[in-house]
């Protein structure tokens, strides 16, 4: 032991005497047997007891996997390759839904990195270089807009870039803490690390104060400090404006350059700054792709693209589009629900395991005897039977009613022949949206087709009229236009050229292309111009049917013999484009069950809820959610039931106004058992109480006004 103060050489810079007042002598205590070796470090104490949580943790967790279905008698092996199936065909749907997204901001990057490299120019004008992100009412993609955007600035701008989101921004401070901490982290240097944070003469500087990032940007050179506000109609406007007059008083210094994503217009925006904060900024707008045309492109890939898995059918459809345009214009729930009919329809379809292409030569060895119960319960089997009766083959549907050997024969080339059937919808959608003379709805025309009822469309007979119009040259371009669609097929629905397949077809069109250019040049040297008989009779309708009869009649006898020859060749081509779009309705196919999903039931529970319908039922009938073996699975009273249900089935027995004290007398007869008393008082007191609670808090009851013991009830059951 030895005093401090006697070792002053050993211990230097420790002044004593300036803490006398407090200390007046110190000691060092060193062990005897201290040598130069390190102190060894304590063994850490650790808890050893077993816990419910350590046994958890050991044990290893199982896996997940899809429940057999058929009553159980699902082979687990089937139930596996279901599972394996939803994985791989989810996975490469979302790649290509992710391709979309990634590929849709691309405009948007490259213009807004344009605009940053050019800032200079903007603040030589003593004015903040701001750019105006208008992305739409979809809020949800912001967020992945602003990260594209900062991981392509950080590659393309020398600079900083930073995310400021109003969730973050509670005042001027912490969101300058945020940005420099945000702007000085991306290129971290250990021998600048302090240096940033303390001025010339030494001194700390705050962790807010924007001197910090003045020479973070001195040391680094940076040409541009990027500060997005992603949801900037969210931030307080005051706080804004704040912002803004102070870059706009650091600009001399820091190159900054704003950006703002916009939900609703850059005029509202300027609105709500202030008059000063609006004169500093100055800059561009950009327009991001809209949700419609982004959510028709993800469309076109994940549901109507020739490489989709899964088919949605349009009564599923509909809803999703009603959704997404009446409730929440985002992508991102889009994406969900889609996910979701893919686990529905993997999960709960046993089926699905034929959605393999692969699977069919090993089919007879999965297939089990309730898989051909099931099949030839569905409606699409009975729709084939039903078409093989009318049509003579007695001994065919015989079979395949009664014999599994010819089912599997029958399911084979069903399988076998799938994609050959869809395709042939798919490319009638394509051709008819090139040969519309109008801009196609793609999500609509995919209903449509897949309904049935192409052929019969108002599409079909749009274009139909339009052919009936044309003249020569715009006869020729018509059909120049559907050979290409046919030869080149089309990327954004991932189809490929046909023109093999439909060979006779793309023969017809080259006849009477070139029958209507050797009309034309006839009509070019004659110098009389062809038309059709439908275009002539379009000129002018009268009013009358007698006049109607005469006017045509002199028409038809005015026609030249190139006029009729034109005129067969627009029937021809009617005649053979309607024949094209009458395809068989994709509903009708066998087994389309396996490859189509068109259940709107889930949908509806799960993403549009009732949480009413769903809590009266819950509290009229509580033994079907909690499944206990002292309530009985019959609705109505029992002293079993949860207090909150027993007060909420008495109430439904009242007026609109209920006595509170009666309503006590009749819940503690009911809980208490009568004269057996099994709760005591006090204790279903407490019940009814935490019971009201909860029926006021649901909005059921509320405190009566006319008469203070009574309650007055808010909501009826069904209403």
């Amino acid at each position: 032991m030895s005093e401090l103060d006697e070792h002053d050489d050993s211990h230097k810079g420790f002044d004593t005497t300036d803490h006398q007042a407090k200390i007046s002598t110190a000691y060092v205590y060193t062990p005897a047997n201290a040598g130069n070796e390190p102190l060894p470090r304590p063994a850490k104490r650790r808890k050893v007891a077993n816990t419910k949580g350590s046994v958890v943790n050991s044990v290893k967790a199982k896996p997940f996997s899809f429940e057999p279905l058929l009553d159980g008698f699902e082979a687990p092996e089937c139930a596996d390759i279901r599972k394996c199936l939803f994985e791989r065909s989810w996975s490469a749907t979302d790649a290509r839904i992710q391709s979309i997204l990634n590929e849709a901001n691309e405009d948007t990057l490259t213009e807004v990195t344009a605009f940053i490299g050019d800032s200079g120019l903007l603040r030589d004008l003593d004015k903040v270089p701001t750019g105006f992100v208008v992305t739409g009412p979809n809020i949800t993609s912001q967020g992945l807009l602003f990260n594209q955007l900062s991981t392509h600035l950080r590659s393309k701008v020398v600079g900083p870039v930073a995310v400021l989101r109003s969730g973050d921004a509670s005042n001027l401070k912490a969101v300058l803490k945020q940005l420099i901490r945000d702007a000085t982290n991306q290129q971290p240097s250990e021998d600048d690390e302090e240096d940033l944070s303390s001025q010339r003469d030494g001194h700390k500087l705050l962790n807010y104060d924007l001197e910090i990032l003045h020479g973070f940007v001195e040391v680094h050179q940076s040409q541009a400090v990027v500060v997005a506000f992603q949801d900037s109609e969210a931030f307080d406007t005051s706080l804004v404006a704040d912002l803004i007059s102070l870059f706009s008083s650091w600009k001399d210094r820091i190159p900054f350059v704003l950006l703002f994503g916009i939900a609703t217009s850059v005029d509202l925006f300027h609105e709500r700054l202030s008059q000063a904060a609006s004169r500093s900024l100055e800059g561009r707008q950009f327009d991001v792709e809209q949700t419609s045309s982004l959510l028709e492109r993800i469309f076109e890939k994940a549901v109507s693209g020739g490489e989709a898995s899964l088919r949605l059918g349009s009564k599923l459809v509909a809803e999703l589009i009603e959704r997404q345009e009446d409730h929440v214009q985002s992508v991102q729930s889009f994406v969900g629900a889609l996910k979701y009919s893919y686990m529905c329809h993997f999960y709960g379809n046993p089926l699905s395991l034929l959605n393999d292409a692969s699977s069919g030569p090993s089919l007879s060895k999965l297939l089990q005897p309730q898989h051909f119960e099931l099949i030839r319960m569905l409606p699409s089997f009975k729709k084939m039977t039903e078409g093989l009766v009318e049509a003579g083959e007695l001994l065919q549907a015989r079979d395949i009613l009664r014999d599994d050997e010819a089912l599997l024969s029958k399911v084979r080339a069903c399988l076998d022949s799938r994609h050959a059937d869809i395709a042939r919808n798919l490319r009638a959608m394509h051709l008819a949206a090139a040969c519309s003379p109008d801009p196609v709805a793609k999500i609509e025309l995919y209903m449509t087709t897949f309904q049935g009822d192409l052929g019969k469309s108002e599409l079909l007979s749009s274009i139909l009229d339009s052919i009936k119009r044309m003249a020569p040259e715009d006869l020729i371009e018509f059909i120049r236009v559907a050979r290409e669609a046919i030869i080149g097929g089309a990327l954004s629905m991932d189809l490929d050229g046909w023109a093999d397949d439909d060979a006779g077809f793309l023969e017809e069109l080259s006849r009477i292309q070139s029958q209507a250019s050797s009309l034309l040049q006839e009509s070019e040297k004659n110098r009389k111009p062809v038309r059709s008989s439908y275009a002539i009779h379009s000129k002018g309708v009268r009013t009358t049917v007698i006049a109607q009869r005469v006017q045509l009649s002199y028409e038809k006898s005015t026609l030249s013999e190139q006029d009729k020859e034109f005129t067969a060749l627009v029937d021809h081509l009617s005649q053979i484009l309607a024949e094209y779009f009458t395809v068989e309705n994709p509903q009708d196919m066998f087994l389309n069950e396996v490859w189509l999903f068109n259940s709107t039931t889930p949908y509806r529970d799960y993403f549009t809820p009732r949480p009413r319908a769903v809590i009266e039922r819950a509290l009229s009938a509580p033994y079907d959610y909690l499944n206990c073996e002292c309530c009985e699975p019959l609705e109505g009273l029992s002293s079993t039931h949860p207090a909150t249900a027993i007060l909420y089935q008495m109430s439904l027995e009242t007026g609109s106004l209920i006595n509170i004290f009666d309503l006590w007398l009749a819940f503690f007869e009911m809980v208490g058992g009568g004269d057996e008393q099994k709760v005591h008082e006090r204790d279903a007191l407490a019940l009814f109480y935490r019971a009201l609670a909860d029926l006021k808090s649901l909005g059921m009851v509320k405190q009566s006004k006319k008469k203070a013991d009574h309650l007055a009830k808010v909501a009826w059951k069904g209403l």
